[in-house]
């Protein structure tokens, strides 16, 4: 029985057939020995399944491929929270998606990191990422992190990728805690709640290769413009800031109670409730940055002035 920290990686596929082969072989070429790899299949149409049944029959309890019955395609929020849910007891739990690669040292950099630290505190370690087209050739870097994280940096911008987080079982057992995570992506939650109640832990070496597709705008991308777009298309035009404003409610009917006064004066600044001038006035003015970019920020401004 191997003395270091268990790891579970969770990994939710979706007709990823193209790229699940890459993504595996990355986690077996892992520098970290004792971990376990859960997967969830969320009702692929193409060939995935049949990728991924070699991998169960050579690598044993390596290996696990949870129950899908019926088939089911839940979407990728449900998908993650069963798989926190329903695998094995461990130390660390790492997201994982299915057309990434993973660095050699990845989970061995972030149980490093986390296991200098508290156990009995809520922890999440996050690192850096380059760009990559579909060919995992080099398009760019991932912005570095604004650090410290703090809870009014992930109300309104996630600031870690899931595929970049491992999180400790305080942390997961806090997010299984909660009596309604229907509509709740599992990476902004558990960030929300290493913010608020732990420690938000961050690497600036890259540890991933994020695969893009050639058309996709990322935030590497040299086209400033189209991303200070995106933003205004999606929260000033479109209705992107109710899913935020959502889930700030839900975090805070799920812990409010358990946060301390700074906190909970913060969230109820910004969860859902019936206008008042006081309100719309505190928002506006709020003194802080919401967002790391600017693009972002101002989206985020002009819906408080549009009272959106």
């Amino acid at each position: 029985m191997s003395s270091l920290p268990l790891v579970n990686v969770l990994l939710s596929t979706y007709n990823g057939a193209r790229y699940i082969q890459q993504q595996l072989d990355s986690l077996f070429a892992q520098t970290y020995s004792n971990m376990t790899i859960y997967i969830r299949d969320d009702g692929s149409t193409d060939n995935t399944l049949s990728l991924i049944l070699p991998y169960l029959s050579r690598k044993g309890k390596k290996i696990i491929l949870l129950g899908n019955e019926g088939n089911q395609n839940l979407g990728y929020m449900k998908s993650f929270w069963l798989l926190l849910k329903e695998s094995g007891d461990a130390d660390y739990y790492a997201f994982c998606d299915q057309d990434d690669v993973w660095l050699p040292n990845k989970v061995e950099a972030g149980v490093s990191a986390l296991s200098k630290k508290d156990p009995s505190v809520p922890l999440l370690f996050s690192s850096s990422f380059d760009y990559c087209d579909e060919n995992l050739n080099f398009t760019g870097k991932a912005p570095v992190l604004p650090t410290p994280v703090q809870l009014k940096d992930v109300l309104f911008y996630t600031p870690a990728f899931g595929f970049t987080i491992l999180l400790n079982r305080t942390l997961r057992n806090i997010a299984l805690s909660a009596p309604d995570l229907n509509g709740i992506p599992h990476d902004g939650w558990c960030q929300k709640i290493a913010a608020a109640f732990g420690e938000f832990l961050y690497d600036p070496t890259p540890l991933t290769k994020y695969r893009r597709s050639s058309a996709s705008v990322t935030y590497a991308g040299s086209d400033r413009l189209r991303y200070v777009i995106k933003w205004l298309q999606n929260d000033v035009l479109g209705r992107g800031l109710n899913d935020y404003y959502f889930v700030i409610t839900q975090f805070y009917k799920a812990y409010g109670k358990h946060l301390n006064p700074e906190s909970r004066k913060l969230l109820r600044l910004f969860i859902q409730q019936p206008w008042s001038l006081p309100l719309y006035l505190k928002r506006l003015f709020f003194p802080k940055r919401l967002r790391p970019s600017w693009g972002g920020e101002l989206a985020l401004r002009l819906c408080f002035l549009l009272n959106k």
